[in-house]
């Protein structure tokens, strides 16, 4: 038994990956993912969106892929990492190999008339073609140069290419730099920390999600909402991390619920979480756990590992 069958639960409520069923959108992202929806449609051209490590922007882009490759009329090629590629060559090449375009020639200029021919089929086939690179503060100034050369390859009435970046806040000065690439961007969001209510919210929702029954008695307290608000600082990934663990540390004490004091306790000792003085203290304090409910906090499978 897994540690979440311990509350009721049929799944791993706070898991780690970007789970599309348990994106919860607050208004921050739902405006993001819907007016990124709309620039698509739209064929607007360039989308970036902006935020610091842990704010969702994985999950938004898990999940608008997860949307869109349900639509039979769009080509999508993914850049998860322009670090990967050393070259601009490289770079050219790992994304004409994303739309499975056969590159004629070895310089960037072949490269791009490569990509420019298969862009004005995708048109007259009437094919959208979007171009997702993730990690985008990885982009220096030469790879942005090519992505706005694509940008210049359009009709007179729409876009050739869509063009969605997602970024650490580093991107924006790079961009405010790029005046000619400044001005394309056709649709741009900054995600911003969660507010009280939504992670209240962020957290109901995993927790439904992975089968918590409405009417059953709430497994969080509210001052251990606050306590994972204000120590995550509004964070969804450190949220989602504090979450876990104090399940799973209510597990060990046989518990069925978690409330201030023991989501301060979790938190505190955190290594990279808690002062030093915190974590001391706790260690001298902490209940010792024993092998039944160690093994209740992980699957079999995981143990044998």
């Amino acid at each position: 038994m897994t540690y979440y069958h311990h509350f009721g639960l049929a799944r791993e409520p706070f898991g780690t990956t970007p789970d599309p069923e348990m994106f919860y959108k607050t208004l921050g992202h739902e405006d993001c993912y819907e007016r990124l929806k709309l620039a698509i449609h739209l064929q607007r051209g360039l989308a970036v969106i902006i935020g610091d490590v842990g704010y969702g922007k994985t999950t938004i882009k898990v999940a608008l892929l997860q949307e869109l490759q349900r639509d039979d009329t769009s080509e999508i090629g993914i850049i998860n990492n322009p670090r990967d590629c050393r070259t601009d060559v490289q770079f050219l090449r790992a994304i004409l190999g994303q739309f499975g375009v056969i590159a004629s020639g070895r310089s960037g200029l072949d490269l791009t008339t490569d990509f420019l021919r298969y862009l004005e089929a995708m048109h007259l086939a009437r094919r959208r073609v979007l171009l997702v690179i993730d990690e985008g503060q990885n982009l220096d100034g030469s790879r942005l140069e090519i992505l706005r050369a694509f940008l210049s390859f359009e009709t007179p009435t729409e876009k050739l290419i869509n063009i969605v970046i997602f970024a650490q806040p580093e991107l924006e000065e790079k961009i405010v730099r790029k005046r000619n690439l400044a001005q394309r961007v056709g649709m741009d969001h900054k995600l911003n920390p969660l507010n009280r209510r939504d992670t209240a919210g962020l957290i109901a929702h995993r927790l439904a999600i992975a089968g918590r029954s409405a009417t059953a008695p709430p497994i969080f307290a509210d001052d251990a909402i606050d306590v994972i608000h204000e120590r995550s600082r509004g964070i969804p990934r450190a949220i989602t991390n504090f979450c876990a663990d104090c399940l799973v540390e209510a597990v060990f004490l046989g518990r069925g619920d978690v409330d201030g004091a023991l989501a301060t306790d979790v938190i505190s000792r955190r290594v990279f979480t808690g002062t030093a003085d915190e974590r001391a203290e706790l260690v001298q304090t902490r209940m010792p756990i024993g092998p039944a409910t160690m093994a209740m906090a992980w699957p079999r499978q995981e143990r044998q590992a």
